[in-house]
């Protein structure tokens, strides 16, 4: 049985894996302690202040990778998607089997977006005068074309916006001279070797326009410390304060175990953790019982299991306890939470909405593992919910739409808060909130780097 330490014995990553007997890990766990940084105030200035707001768009959103669509989500040759960010635009489009390129979202006759909503043409065709290109940018047609004697083939390709993929993942760059897209993704690529997210599908895609900064929204999900307050239906089940935090250069991570109790609560017996894990899993309470001989961990390990084998055709015979349950969950600057995990394949995004500093926009994908044979399931198509629909409307979230709910009833408070309070910033803590201060370090490197 796994034994959960309180905080001052924390319990690593390493030992809830070691205690899986033997089971390879699920990650590549490579030791490097969480760096203490200075804990002086993050003004709120950057949470509220418009100029600010601009600022991040001309210093860090049109220079830094930035994770934009999914291939799953363009699976056929001409079929085509918009990233937005700020003011700027990228129309991106799959032109081989194999093959994708981003350009401008903007005619080059007079800027026209081409698109504001995913779609499929064998062309990329301006809806205002018919101008249109070959998928490959190339320039196919412009309607009296007599009429544009300055106009040349070779000077009126669609220009480019840099794109590279990982692991069914697509992401842009909108400076030309920018680095390689590895890079930026620090350790990810390494640690994930164990779980291939090009082997997972997208379940359910949700998307929701929330009143608050983008940071104010993303730092919500930087930290396990709100859930003894924010959280109390999942503190049975889930060792929130015993969560191990690490950073790297441009990705950090959090581990959090579940199938034990939070210390905030004291020792639960076995058999208390474990209807309240069933309950969370199911949704549905009194639906199994637990083995004497079996820790509350390792049966609910066993119920997870059988529910997806059930659900899905997937086996997880030989995943280990920690594979299966555990909240694994990295962040790659500025924007991008992928979760690890032989099940969880959750991921965050959050960005700007335009220039407006009280206002962002929260993406969230359900993957789930791939059936064991036959056609990869189409990817769920993106729902945009109203500002008055709660995460919980959407039933293929499942217990995990509530979670959402809640955090968003603080978020809405805390951007008001910002603007009222007598302090001119907001203090992070030492460890539990370090990925938040790690955070605000490559921001300020960016912000600072002209």
């Amino acid at each position: 049985m796994t034994t959960v330490k309180s905080r001052g014995d924390m319990t690593s990553v390493q030992e809830i894996l070691d205690a899986d007997r033997g089971a390879p890990a699920p990650v590549p766990f490579r030791e490097r302690s969480t760096r203490s940084f200075d804990l002086g105030q993050i003004p709120i200035e950057r949470y509220i202040s418009e100029d600010y707001a601009r600022l991040e768009h001309e210093r860090l959103w049109s220079r830094v990778w930035q994770w934009a669509a999914n291939e799953e989500d363009i699976p056929e040759v001409g079929d085509q998607t918009v990233y937005d960010i700020g003011n700027r635009s990228a129309l991106i489009v799959r032109i081989g089997p194999d093959t994708f390129k981003a350009y401008h979202n903007a005619c080059l006759h007079r800027a026209r977006p081409f698109r504001e909503q995913p779609g499929s043409a064998g062309t990329i065709t301006c809806g205002f005068h018919g101008w249109s290109w070959n998928l490959d940018g190339s320039l196919r047609e412009i309607p009296c074309r007599w009429d544009f004697p300055q106009v040349s083939d070779a000077e009126f390709g669609l220009p480019e916006v840099r794109l590279e993929r990982w692991a069914g993942f697509i992401f842009v760059n909108f400076d030309p001279d920018a680095g390689p897209l590895a890079d930026a993704l620090d350790v990810v690529p390494e640690h994930f070797a164990h779980f291939p997210l090009e082997e997972k599908f997208t379940a359910a895609h949700v998307s929701k326009v929330l009143p608050v900064n983008w940071k104010t929204s993303m730092e919500a999900f930087l930290e396990s410390y709100h859930t003894v307050r924010t959280h109390p239906q999942i503190l049975a089940v889930t060792g929130d304060a015993n969560t191990q935090y690490d950073v790297w250069d441009t990705a950090s991570r959090s581990y959090t175990p579940f199938g034990v109790a939070s210390p905030h609560l004291g020792r639960l017996e076995d058999d208390e953790v474990f209807d309240h894990g069933v309950e969370f899993l199911t949704q549905r309470q009194g639906t199994a019982e637990r083995d004497p001989d079996q820790s509350a961990r390792t049966a609910l390990a066993g119920q997870l299991r059988a529910m997806l084998a059930q659900a899905m055709g997937v086996d997880l015979a030989a995943a280990s306890d920690a594979e299966v349950l555990d909240g694994v969950q990295y962040f790659v600057f500025p924007n991008w939470f992928p979760w690890a995990g032989v099940v969880n394949g959750i991921q965050y995004r959050f960005r700007p909405n335009g220039f407006d500093p009280h206002s962002s926009i929260l993406d969230v994908r359900l993957m789930l593992p791939l059936p064991p044979a036959g056609q990869r399931p189409p990817a769920a198509p993106r729902r945009v919910l109203a500002a008055d629909e709660p995460f919980s409307a959407v039933s293929e979230l499942g217990n995990l739409g509530p979670i959402f709910d809640q955090d968003e009833v603080n978020l809405r408070v805390m951007q008001r808060g910002m603007q009222t309070t007598t302090r001119t910033g907001l203090v992070f803590s030492d460890y539990q909130e370090s990925r938040i201060r790690h955070f605000h370090q490559l921001l300020d490197q960016w912000m600072e780097n002209r």
